[in-house]
């Protein structure tokens, strides 16, 4: 990446969380919109940065999961935008944007060079390699949701009322808001799976590159839709259903593992 912007997202982000914690131990106030415009200045530097890397390197930044994975997290912070703003509330701002600047500091430790290999450079792969970011952030934004939906059933259960619990949607809404991220990711990672296999037979990529990949790919796309099919049981509770969502950031985590140890 970039030197030295590569630091600019991770401290534009820290930047939000700072802005996004004040607001959220701060007042409920009416006045204050649903949506937050630090939040949004921070993702905008941030794709901005992207763009800067991609001018200078003339090719969209794919080339690896380092690079990828800023890119899922501009992803990740747009999808969080849009949820905030559908919602109606800022109490899940600061640890969303903190996720993101961890996202993006990983991603400026690990500066990539800027040759690319040949059978990297094909159209197949970049959109196999976007829609599967993509999927990823939004399947973490979903787990995300799950987590703040369990937190603020606790509260209300204990009644025992915080900032968070105040400011933060209804159960309804994170329960909602936590299902459409699962759908639109579950179904954005698979169409990217269907697009790597197609990319690995075109370049007869050797199966034991990508075996770690295929595994994690395919864990991540089951436990979402196993989730899908659990909601549709009325002997499973929605407490039960946003534990094994939130659980479902661990398979993110290993798809993210297979791509930085693998192609």
């Amino acid at each position: 990446m970039l030197d030295p912007t590569r630091w600019i997202p991770p401290l534009a982000y820290l930047v939000a969380v700072a802005v996004y914690a004040r607001q959220m131990l701060s007042a409920p106030s009416g006045a204050r919109p649903g949506w937050g415009r630090w939040g949004i200045a921070a993702t905008g530097a941030h794709l901005l940065q992207i763009a800067a890397l991609a001018i200078e390197r003339g090719r969209f930044p794919y080339a690896s999961m380092w690079e990828a994975l800023s890119v899922a997290v501009a992803v990740f912070s747009l999808s969080y935008l849009v949820l905030e703003r559908l919602a109606r509330s800022d109490a899940l701002g600061a640890p969303f944007f903190a996720m993101a600047a961890l996202g993006t500091l990983a991603s400026a430790l690990h500066p990539e060079a800027a040759r690319l290999p040949a059978h990297i450079q094909s159209g197949c792969f970049l959109v196999h390699v976007s829609l599967g970011v993509s999927g990823l952030a939004l399947l973490t934004t979903s787990g995300l949701l799950s987590g703040a939906w369990l937190l603020q059933y606790r509260q209300l259960r204990s009644r025992r009322f915080t900032p968070l619990s105040r400011r933060a949607p209804d159960l309804v809404t994170l329960d909602r808001l936590s299902l459409v991220s699962s759908i639109l990711g579950t179904g954005l990672l698979t169409i990217s799976a269907i697009l790597g296999v197609v990319w690995t037979i075109q370049w007869r990529v050797p199966v034991s590159d990508v075996t770690a990949k295929v595994a994690a790919v395919t864990l991540a796309i089951a436990w979402n839709v196993g989730i899908a099919g659990l909601r549709r049981r009325e002997q499973f509770s929605s407490r039960t259903t946003a534990w094994l969502s939130l659980a479902g950031i661990v398979p993110v985590i290993l798809v993210l593992w297979a791509g930085t140890h693998g192609i």
